[in-house]
C-alpha cells in the first residue's frame, strides 16, 4: 500500500467519541415519528415509519450545499418511500460555522478519512441509530446530493464495514479534491484519473482490512453547470474500478467500463440513459443514470424544490430499488 497524505492522516487519526442521542426536537406525522437529535456536536433529523421496526435497513441522506437537512428530507420526499418499504431514514445537518455554505466538507481529509471530522460524525450518527433501534446493520446505505454526494464515496471506501451500498446524485468520485482550489477546479472541470482513484479507494479498504464491494448508482445531469456532467462519469469508473478490485481483488476486469445493460427512457420532462456494470455472476454492481438536459437537481424531487426535477425519473425509487438489490458483504 502506498503511504501518501490519507494514509500517514488514517496512521494519527482517531475515531470521534460516541455521544448519546439528546432528542431536542420532535414532530409526529402520520405515518411515523420524526425527530431531531445531536450527536457529537452536529444535529440530525430521524424518521421512522410505523411500518419500521428491529431488523429494518436505514438510508442515511446527505444534503447538498446550502440546504439543510430538514430541507432535503421535504425537497427529496424520502419519508414517504420510507413509509411505503420500511426502513428508517436520517438526516445529518452541516451548519455555516464549519462551512459558509452549508456544505459537507467532502474536499478536506481531516473530513473523510476514516475516524476523521465530518466523515466519522455521519458514521457515528449512522451507528448509533442502528443500535438504538437494533436495526439491520447489513442493509445500511448513504445518498446524497452535491456536495453530500460528494461525500458518498469516501464513507463507502472509509467506512466499507458500514455501509452496503451508496447513491451519488449531482457529484463526483472518490477524494476528487483535497483543498477548495482544488474542489473547484474539479466541480468545474472534474477530478483526478477515476481508475487511480478506484484504486486508491480499494487501498483505504485494504488498510482497515474491509475489502467488502460497494455498490453504487449515479444520478447525474447532462446539464449541470454547478458540478460538471463529466464527474458522473468519473464517479462511475472510480465505482467499477473499485468493485472489480474488490470482488476479487484483482484488477482483472471481472467488472469493467463495458456496460452491460443499456436503457433509453422518458419520464415526464427528462429522456434519460440507463447504464448497468455487471461482475462476472451477473450482480449488478454499478448504476449510472444520465438525465438528458436536467441541471443540478435531485431527480424526481419534489415540487417547487430549490434543487429538485420533479420531472425526472424517480431518484428516490430507482435508488431504493438499488439498495434493495444489495446486503453489505454480498
Amino acid at each position: 500500500m502506498k503511504l501518501d497524505r490519507r494514509t500517514l492522516l488514517r496512521s494519527v487519526g482517531e475515531t470521534v467519541a460516541t455521544a448519546s442521542i439528546l432528542g431536542s426536537a420532535g414532530t409526529a406525522t402520520a405515518a411515523g415519528s420524526y425527530t431531531n437529535h445531536y450527536y457529537s456536536g452536529f444535529d440530525y433529523w430521524k424518521y421512522v415509519p410505523d411500518s419500521a421496526g428491529a431488523g429494518s435497513p436505514l438510508v442515511v441522506m446527505l444534503h447538498g450545499c446550502t440546504q439543510d437537512a430538514d430541507q432535503f428530507r421535504v425537497e427529496t420526499g424520502m419519508n414517504e418511500l420510507a413509509d411505503e418499504e420500511g426502513f428508517v431514514v436520517i438526516y445529518p445537518d452541516q451548519y455555516n460555522a464549519r462551512n459558509a455554505e452549508q456544505c459537507w466538507n467532502w474536499f478536506y481529509d481531516a473530513n473523510t478519512v476514516r475516524g476523521n471530522g465530518e466523515a466519522a460524525v455521519i458514521a457515528g450518527m449512522t451507528q448509533e441509530t442502528i443500535d438504538v433501534h437494533t436495526l439491520d446493520a447489513e442493509r445500511v446505505y448513504v445518498a446524497g446530493l452535491s456536495a453530500g454526494g460528494a461525500m458518498v464515496p469516501n464513507l463507502l471506501a472509509e467506512y466499507a464495514d458500514i455501509y452496503a451500498a451508496g447513491g451519488i446524485h449531482s457529484a463526483l468520485e472518490y477524494d476528487a479534491a483535497d483543498t477548495v482550489t482544488g474542489a473547484t477546479a474539479a466541480m468545474e472541470y472534474g477530478g483526478p484519473d477515476p481508475h487511480a482513484k478506484g484504486i486508491d479507494a480499494y487501498d483505504a479498504m485494504e488498510h482497515y482490512g474491509i475489502t467488502s464491494l460497494c455498490p453504487t448508482i449515479v444520478f447525474h445531469g447532462t446539464a449541470d453547470d454547478t458540478v460538471a456532467p463529466v464527474n458522473g462519469d468519473q464517479a462511475t469508473i472510480q465505482a467499477i474500478q473499485t468493485n472489480d478490485l474488490a470482488s476479487d481483488d484483482a484488477n482483472d476486469d471481472n467488472v469493467d467500463t463495458t456496460a452491460d445493460s443499456v436503457t433509453n427512457g422518458q419520464s415526464e420532462s427528462f429522456s434519460y440513459t440507463v447504464s448497468e456494470y455487471h461482475d462476472d455472476s451477473g450482480t449488478n454492481l454499478v448504476e449510472y443514470w444520465e438525465i438528458d438536459a436536467m441541471g443540478h437537481a435531485w431527480s424526481g424531487g419534489t415540487a417547487g424544490g430549490e434543487y429538485t426535477a420533479p420531472g425526472g425519473p424517480d431518484a428516490n425509487r430507482r435508488m431504493w430499488d438499488f439498495f434493495a438489490e444489495h446486503t453489505r458483504g454480498e
